[in-house]
């Protein structure tokens, strides 16, 4: 990748997630957030040289991961109640 590509490359994912999410589409934001972070991480690894700017990237991952971590409990919740046979709105 180029230099910055997978650091351009999260902050591109993490904007679509953040659509998704505000468009209550739950698993495709999930999807979208976790790929972020990696994206970050490798970023992070790879083209980061900058401690102060390592530690805003990981500030943003802690964020990105509690919101996924709310996604999922949010999506096993809905899950389960369609299993019940519940309607979900």
């Amino acid at each position: 990748m180029a230099s910055g590509g997978a650091l351009q490359k999260a902050i591109e994912l993490v904007t679509k997630a953040t659509e998704e999410d505000k468009s209550n589409n739950y698993a495709e934001a999930l999807r979208l957030y976790e790929s972020a972070v990696e994206y970050f991480l490798h970023a992070m690894k790879y083209e980061v040289p900058n401690e102060r700017a390592k530690d805003t990237i990981r500030a943003k991952c802690k964020e990105y991961l509690n919101r996924a971590e709310k996604l999922k409990e949010h999506l096993g919740k809905k899950k389960k109640a369609e299993k019940a046979g519940v309607p979900v709105g």
